[in-house]
């Protein structure tokens, strides 16, 4: 029997630069296809700066994912 594939999700993930009190706080937003939450802050924190806080931010909607044309393991920043 073939495999499953499994359901993947695009999560939203804010990447802030650490405060170092000279600038104000940088934050990107970034949107990683993954089949959990876990596994999107993962994909994010290899892309992001050693520095930077990753935090969960939510989810995108399946017609706005298929609008974007996110594939499975895909990390962009929006």
């Amino acid at each position: 029997m073939a495999s499953k594939k499994q359901k993947q999700t695009a999560f939203t993930v804010a990447v802030s630069a650490p405060d170092n009190g000279a600038a104000p706080v940088g934050l990107q937003v970034y949107v990683a296809m993954a089949s959990d939450a876990a596994r999107a802050l993962e994909a994010v924190r290899a892309v992001a700066t050693a520095e930077a806080s990753v935090e969960l931010s939510g989810t995108l909607s399946d017609r706005l994912t298929t609008r974007l044309k996110l594939r499975p393991g895909e990390v962009r920043p929006i």
